[in-house]
């Protein structure tokens, strides 16, 4: 930082800056992107203080390239650092000709994680890093531009041509299938479709839907139920010391809901507990979601509110072929408390689009 400094106060004509950024490859790499730009304007912060103001240097000729994940630094710094017994494995993965997502799945497996754990500690703070490319002419002669590197070697294309970096494209998740694992246990199918507006607000469709009959007709479990939930999810809370979780742009962190739901149902259980009935039910929900793969949510969830419950008893036959109905068995329950209890695997489906500002 010395050094900078030293160049800036002696550069007695700056024609423009070209500020290199790059961000390690540990993480995940929409938030190394980010890291990546955060470093570059950060540098491009400390050149700006220490330009000596009678250069009258005009800001917007400094040029931020955001390298994005160094992984041509890291090769660079275990071909000539690193020497533990798995050095050719750790090389010639990174040699290899496939994605830096797979190069990175791949470390994580040498020596059951401890391998990238130690490049993590003791490689990777040295590609976190910015440098920079100075161009400055002589005064009272031809300007010739003069080149200055500092920090590393200059990198491809020269950044005397335009670079053209081709920014990340987010992530937009459009919905996302459910299943209750609680409900999945008993062998009652169900599923549930949610669609987010947008980071905020989202509505949930949810169909129960168990329809099985024992071969002996002496057990059933019938149930179809129809309902909706609208849900309000908390802001989420982004910090850069959690990037290595995976990131959602919507669907996942603390909710409240507003649901409402009803259907009918037939339970049997030999000749102690054969009800038929309707139901209806509404009430408030409590959830959290969160990432647990690259593909997957796991979410819990408890709802409490009121429910309306029409029911008919019935005796089956001796044969189990009939039902009669008791009609002194009839009512309607209403019932006050928990409703709803989920723990429930979740697949958002996500699709790509391009960050505005488009390439750079």
């Amino acid at each position: 930082m010395e050094r900078i400094r030293l160049y800036l106060a002696n550069s007695p004509q700056i024609d423009s800056i070209s500020i290199y950024a790059y961000a390690s490859p540990e993480g995940v790499y929409e938030h190394n992107v980010w890291l990546a730009e955060r470093r570059a304007e950060a540098a491009k912060r400390f050149v700006l203080a220490h330009i000596p103001q009678e250069r009258d240097f005009n800001p917007e000729r400094i040029r931020l390239c955001p390298m994005e994940e160094n992984w041509t630094g890291l090769a660079e710094e275990l071909e000539a650092n690193y020497h533990r017994n798995d050095r050719e494995k750790v090389l010639a993965i990174l040699r290899a000709p496939v994605r830096n997502d797979t190069k990175k799945w791949r470390l994580q497996q040498l020596d059951n994680g401890y391998t990238y754990k130690y490049i993590i500690r003791k490689h990777m703070p040295r590609l976190r890093l910015a440098t920079w490319v100075c161009i400055w002419q002589k005064p009272h002669q031809e300007p010739v531009g003069k080149e200055t590197v500092f920090a590393v070697s200059e990198p491809e294309p020269s950044p005397l041509t335009p670079l053209h970096i081709e920014r990340p494209r987010e992530k937009k998740t459009i919905l996302a299938l459910k299943t209750n694992l609680l409900y999945d246990a008993v062998t009652a199918l169900n599923f549930a479709v949610e669609v987010p507006f947008n980071e905020k607000f989202s509505i949930l469709y949810e169909h129960h839907c168990p329809w099985w009959l024992s071969n002996s007709n002496r057990y059933c479990l019938q149930y179809l139920s129809f309902g909706g939930e609208f849900r309000w999810w908390f802001k989420p809370q982004t910090k850069p010391e959690s990037s290595r979780r995976v990131q959602r742009d919507a669907l996942v962190g603390h909710f409240l809901g507003l649901y409402g739901m009803g259907g009918k149902f037939d339970l049997q259980a030999n000749r102690t507990f054969c009800y038929q009935g309707e139901f209806f039910s509404a009430g408030l929900t409590y959830g959290y979601s969160m990432p647990i793969a690259k593909r997957l949510n796991l979410e819990f969830s408890i709802s409490a509110g009121y429910a309306r419950i029409p029911y008919r008893h019935y005796n089956p036959t001796s044969d189990w072929e009939l039902l009669i109905r008791d009609r002194n068995k009839t009512g309607v329950w209403h019932y006050f408390g928990p409703t709803k209890i989920e723990v429930a695997l979740s697949v958002p489906l996500l699709i790509r689009k391009k960050a505005k500002g488009g390439s750079r």
